[in-house]
């Protein structure tokens, strides 16, 4: 794979880039970040979109009551850094936090999500479990593997009318279950891209460009998100997946089962009857398609998405003692 094939064409974000522009958003002077927050929130209640911000904003700070962090399990917000935290998650926490006064005291973690904290932490995502979720206040974290920007030309009806998969298996029980289930159905084209712990599956790497030729996009949860959902949901093919386990900032808990996705069983006992249904009807099917990437439009206003993070920073750090 050629270096076009691997960082242009996918629309990915090249790496140098992401961590180049976060050296120079760590040159800014934090005097200026806080004026400029103190500037952003002083009349955002005005704006004609409030109730839209509103909205965001209390989706991803659940919160409504005032709580303490002990020094245990806090940290100084001038220590979210490099070096303390993986480089792909402090440098988009730095974005926002640096924003704030530097003594300020909070809760972060950094990291795939195994379970909600037990106290209220500044965290990329949170399980849809009913266990804690409110104390999972959720920021744009690790956007350098989530937030892709693909470029999708094959209309919808030019595509291969099959569900298409290529990824990671090892050590994911689902994606593992889907395979033994479905793997040999003519409606299905899945491959699993682990090079270190190869199955009966194994298949070539294929860029994402590539899986634009497909109709059907298969978008199953790892370790957390299903991280291929965001550029699905941007191309013009249809996500299929089970109804989200795990919400991040793209707002999972949101998404709407036959709007925004094809949603299948838990157990993937109807994929073959839904797959089937939308080959069918592929007026209903591209209707999907359309939802899927009206939604992921929202979020591509950069100064709208800068203070719905800074609202939710904002909410947090109030409502501590």
């Amino acid at each position: 794979m050629n270096f076009i094939e691997k960082y242009i064409l996918p629309g990915k974000k090249m790496p140098l880039f992401f961590y180049i522009g976060g050296a120079l958003h760590n040159l800014v002077p934090r005097f200026w970040l806080n004026a400029r927050r103190r500037r952003m929130l002083r009349n955002w209640e005005k704006r004609a979109d409030a109730d839209y911000l509103r909205w965001r904003r209390d989706i991803y700070c659940r919160l409504e009551e005032p709580f303490y962090i002990s020094e245990e399990a806090g940290v100084v917000l001038k220590d979210v850094k490099v070096g303390k935290f993986q480089s792909r998650y402090a440098i988009d926490a730095q974005r926002t936090l640096r924003y704030f006064p530097e003594d300020s005291v909070l809760a972060f973690k950094d990291g795939d999500v195994w379970e909600n904290p037990a106290v209220p932490t500044l965290i990329k995502a949170r399980r849809l479990n009913g266990k804690n979720e409110e104390n999972a206040v959720i920021l744009n974290l690790d956007s350098i593997r989530h937030w892709l920007n693909p470029h999708d030309n094959i209309p919808f009806y030019k595509k291969i009318p099959k569900l298409f998969f290529r990824g990671d298996i090892f050590n994911k029980p689902e994606r593992v279950k889907f395979f033994e289930k479905w793997s040999d159905n003519g409606m299905f084209d899945l491959g699993d891209t682990n090079r270190s712990h190869p199955s009966r599956w194994q298949s070539e790497f294929v860029s994402i460009p590539d899986h634009f030729k497909y109709k059907f996009i298969l978008a199953l949860e790892g370790y957390d998100m299903a991280s291929s959902l965001q550029w699905i949901m941007a191309s013009n093919c249809v996500p299929v997946m089970p109804k989200p386990s795990v919400e991040g900032w793209l707002m999972h808990s949101q998404l709407e089962g036959g709007k925004h996705y094809i949603e299948i069983a838990p157990d993937f006992s109807d994929v073959g009857e839904k797959i089937a249904y939308y080959m069918n009807h592929p007026k209903e099917a591209q209707m999907i398609s359309e939802e899927s990437k009206k939604w992921i439009s929202q979020f591509s206003d950069k100064k709208r998405e800068k203070l719905v993070g800074l609202l939710v920073v904002d909410k947090y750090l109030s409502l501590m003692k």
